[in-house]
C-alpha cells in the first residue's frame, strides 16, 4: 500500500514537472519569436516603397493665414454679383441652350457670362449684352488644357465665379438661390450641385466613388462642372506653390481631374469641406454618352488622381461634409402617402 501511494505521488510530481517545463519552453519560444535572438534592431527592416504607398496620408494643416491674405486681395471685387464661366468644346447646340437658359430670364445677381472658347481654329462670336444687361464675352485659352477653365481671369469683376460646363446647369429660378446660399454659407467652400466621395480602401489607397454604400451620408468633393468658387481659390490654384504646380502638371498629363484638384486646393486653404446645394428642381445634365466620364476606366483614373494629388501635397486635404442645403420646405411636412412625398410642391 505504501509503495503504491509513493508511486502515485511520484507520478503526480512528474506530471507537474512536465507541465511546468512545457510552459517554460513555450514562454521562452514566444519571447524569442517576438524579440529576436540578436540585437534589438537585428530583426527590423526599413519600409519598402510598396509599404509606404499603401499608407493613407494624414489630414493637411490648413493654411488659414494664406487664405485670409488671398481673399483680401479680391475685396475690391463685387461681392453681391456673380460671373458664370462656361467651358465649351465644339458643341454649339449645348452652348446655345445653356446661354438661352442663363439669359432668357432675369437672374438678379448675374453680372457676366464668360465663354471659355475651346473651339480652336474657329473664331468666337463678338461680345454682346443680353436684354437683361448681362455681358457675354468669349475668351480663347492659350492652349488645350482643362486647367484653363480655372484660370483667375483678371477681367473677372466679381468674387463669385460659377464654373460650368456647357451641358449642365441649374434652372434659372434656382440659380439665384444657390448664389445666395454661397454668399451666406459657402465662400470658403466649393459650392455646387454634384457631390462625390473619397474614401480609403483596405490597402490605405484613396478611392473615388459616387457616394454610395457606407459613405452615403457624407461627401468630400463638389464637381467643378457646376459649382461656385471664390476667385481666391482660382488664384491659389494657379499659384507658384510647388504642390499646385505639380498638381496642374498632373492634370495636363492625365487630361482629367481638374475638379478634384480644385477641391484639394480649397480644403487645404480653408480647412472646410464642400457644400452641396440643390434647387427646388433637379439640375439639368446633358452629358453625352461619349463624354469623358463614360469612358472605361474612368473611376479608376479618378481614384489614381486622388492618390497622386495626396502624394503631391504629402497629406490629404479633403474634408468630409454631411450636410446640404435645399431650396423650399416640401420635406418639412407630414406625408400621408408615398405618392404625396414625390408630388407635393
Amino acid at each position: 500500500m505504501q509503495n503504491r501511494l509513493y508511486c502515485d505521488l511520484r507520478l503526480r510530481s512528474c506530471r507537474k514537472t512536465t507541465i511546468l517545463l512545457v510552459l517554460a519552453l513555450f514562454a521562452i519560444t514566444t519571447t524569442v519569436l517576438l524579440c529576436g535572438t540578436g540585437s534589438p534592431t537585428s530583426n527590423t527592416r526599413p519600409a519598402e516603397a510598396s509599404d509606404i504607398s499603401k499608407q493613407t496620408f494624414a489630414p493637411c494643416t490648413r493654411k488659414t493665414e494664406a487664405w485670409r491674405t488671398i481673399r483680401s486681395k479680391h475685396d475690391t471685387l463685387i461681392e453681391d454679383k456673380f460671373t458664370v464661366a462656361v467651358s465649351t468644346f465644339h458643341r454649339p447646340n449645348e452652348l446655345k441652350r445653356i446661354l438661352g437658359i442663363l439669359l432668357s430670364d432675369h437672374i438678379p445677381s448675374l453680372l457676366e457670362v464668360v465663354v471659355i472658347w475651346n473651339n480652336f481654329g474657329e473664331e468666337p462670336p463678338a461680345a454682346y449684352d443680353s436684354e437683361h444687361g448681362v455681358r457675354v464675352r468669349y475668351r480663347i485659352p492659350p492652349r488645350d488644357s482643362l486647367n484653363e477653365k480655372l484660370w483667375p481671369d483678371p477681367e473677372y469683376r466679381t468674387q463669385a465665379v460659377l464654373l460650368s460646363d456647357d451641358d449642365v446647369y441649374y434652372r434659372a429660378e434656382d440659380l439665384e438661390f444657390v448664389f445666395q446660399s454661397w454668399r451666406k454659407f459657402g465662400k470658403d467652400r466649393m459650392t455646387g450641385a454634384l457631390a462625390r466621395c473619397a474614401t480609403p480602401d483596405n490597402n490605405g489607397q484613396w478611392e473615388y466613388t459616387f457616394c454610395t454604400g457606407h459613405s452615403i451620408d457624407k461627401y468630400s468633393i463638389i464637381l467643378s462642372n457646376l459649382a461656385f468658387a471664390h476667385i481666391g481659390l482660382l488664384d491659389y490654384y494657379f499659384s507658384d506653390d510647388p504642390a499646385m504646380t505639380a498638381v496642374r502638371n498632373l492634370v495636363d498629363d492625365k487630361f482629367n481631374c481638374e475638379d478634384i484638384a480644385l477641391n484639394f486646393a480649397a480644403s487645404l486653404l480653408t480647412g472646410s469641406g464642400p457644400l452641396l446645394v440643390q434647387g427646388r428642381d433637379q439640375y439639368v445634365n446633358l452629358d453625352p454618352s461619349t463624354g469623358i466620364s463614360r469612358n472605361s476606366g474612368h473611376m479608376e483614373a479618378r481614384s489614381q488622381c486622388l492618390n497622386d494629388f495626396a502624394h503631391a501635397f504629402q497629406c490629404m486635404p479633403l474634408v468630409d461634409e454631411s450636410a446640404r442645403i435645399e431650396r423650399g420646405y416640401r420635406f418639412n411636412v407630414w406625408y400621408k402617402s408615398l405618392w404625396d412625398r414625390f408630388t407635393y410642391r
